[in-house]
């Protein structure tokens, strides 16, 4: 799982997770990013989807939306997961992290074709 952003305002763009995928699966994704919204807990115990094993989280993420690379156009699309974009409540700050991006990897993304 590669992290693309430091955590800005509880978001943070991260590589798109396939529950019940192994890992180094991109499976035709290698061009997407999920924008994910971190939400503090109280410690609990969980089951690692990837290991199986128990582990201890005071914190968890869930996807908020999705950045599409459109190879035709050489642009980013926006899709929002649902309502919840529109209900995370993203700040200024979060919103310049998101296009400052895209900035920095449409000529990565445009050179990789």
């Amino acid at each position: 799982m590669k992290e693309y952003t430091p955590i800005v305002d509880g978001f943070q763009i991260r590589d798109i997770t396939y529950i019940g995928l192994d890992s180094d699966c991109s499976c035709g994704a290698e061009k997407d990013f999920d924008i994910v919204k971190w939400v503090e807990c109280d410690p609990q115990q969980v089951i690692d989807a990837k290991t199986g094993k128990e582990k201890t989280i005071d914190k968890y993420c869930y996807s908020v939306g999705r950045l599409e690379w459109d190879e035709k156009e050489e642009d980013f699309n926006f899709k929002s997961i649902g309502l919840r974009w529109l209900e995370s409540n993203p700040s200024t700050k979060v919103i310049k992290m998101i296009l400052g991006f895209c900035e920095m990897m449409t000529p990565i993304l445009e050179n990789n074709d």
